[in-house]
């Protein structure tokens, strides 16, 4: 395989994994932790834009070693007309997804924060950052499965 291929995979696996990684601990032990009171808005602001950070560096880095990898590996034909292709441009459609819906969770936690409310952030947030940790798991799930040869 050549270096900067196997550069490309490594890249886009440890971001994956950072990404889904950072919004499943948001949805699973902060915004409880924020709905309950247990933070302040100073926190919750740091952490939103924390995970606001790493999705847009994250899209960025998806978007430039997917696309060499899917160039590589696939090339249009096999990308449009296999059952391995169609994963990767499920799995384009499904990172668009939980792309936005992370930006619409950061954004309703920065919206209320601005009138220094933290459990209405926490609550506004809950359910985009839930489905988005639902769409990321999937998303890691169809990767592992296009990591192993096919059979």
């Amino acid at each position: 395989m050549p270096l900067a291929l196997t550069g490309a995979y490594v890249l886009h696996t440890l971001f994956a994994g950072v990404w889904v990684g950072a919004v499943l601990l948001a949805t699973w032990k902060v915004v409880p932790l924020a709905k309950g009171g247990g933070l302040d808005p100073d926190a919750l602001g740091s952490i939103s834009s924390g995970l606001t950070t790493i999705t847009r560096v994250a899209a960025l880095v998806f978007v430039a070693t997917g696309g060499h990898m899917a160039a590589t590996v696939y090339g249009s034909e096999l990308l449009f007309g296999t059952g391995r292709g169609h994963l990767v441009l499920t799995m384009l459609a499904l990172w668009l997804v939980m792309t936005g819906l992370v930006e619409v969770g950061a954004s309703k936690i920065r919206s209320a924060l601005d009138v220094g409310k933290v459990r209405t952030a926490a609550h506004d947030a809950e359910t985009f950052l839930r489905l988005a940790s639902v769409v990321g798991v999937v998303l890691l799930v169809i990767g592992g499965y296009l990591a192993a040869p096919a059979l």
